[in-house]
């Protein structure tokens, strides 16, 4: 604020000085172009040149941000894209802590259309696992690619969560093995 301020009363010094050396001044200025013939004063055509100058400067500002333009606005959509991405990872992270498993797969899968993080995988999975839908949340799992520690170790124990543990889940991912096969007490 206060460099325009500087700036304003700089300015407005600079045209009083002007005005009070063209004033003292009774000078100007003769264009001959045959068969015309233009006389102004001194003043006038110094006025005439600086606001020529200020004109074109204008203008040129102007252009260069009329051609900035798509740029500018395929960042800002890019920007704001990335901010509701985050904040609905946010909301999914609350409500996976809060307990609303839904909820938070709602969000998690918004978040992952909008931009592909990996954390919006692991919630939607870990979220789809609370709700029993194993199967949703190994099909966020197979989408998953992340090189990153922390990320690939929550996968992994998602993962192991996801394997089958018992009962007719352990049948099914092991190989039968016959009773005769079995050897006696050890």
């Amino acid at each position: 604020m206060m460099r325009l301020v500087f700036w304003l009363i700089l300015l407005t010094a600079l045209v009083v000085a002007f005005a009070l050396v063209l004033r003292a001044d009774h000078g100007y200025v003769l264009i001959v172009f045959p068969p015309w013939r233009v006389e102004m004063s001194l003043a006038l055509v110094v006025a005439l040149l600086l606001m020529s100058y200020v004109l074109f400067y204008v203008a040129a500002r102007l252009l260069r941000a009329a051609l900035r333009l798509p740029r500018d606005l395929r960042a800002w959509r890019e920007q704001r894209r990335r901010s509701l991405a985050e904040g609905e990872l946010q909301r999914a992270v609350g409500a996976l802590l809060a307990g609303e498993a839904s909820h938070a797969l709602k969000l998690a899968r918004q978040a992952k259309a909008r931009t592909h993080a990996p954390l919006a995988s692991l919630i939607g999975a870990r979220a789809a696992l609370d709700l029993g839908e194993a199967e949703a949340a190994r099909q966020l799992l197979a989408e998953l690619q992340t090189e990153v520690g922390e990320l690939n170790a929550a996968r992994q124990a998602l993962e192991r969560a996801l394997a089958p543990t018992g009962g007719q889940d352990a049948a099914a991912a092991s190989p039968t093995v016959a009773p005769a096969q079995v050897a006696g007490p050890l």
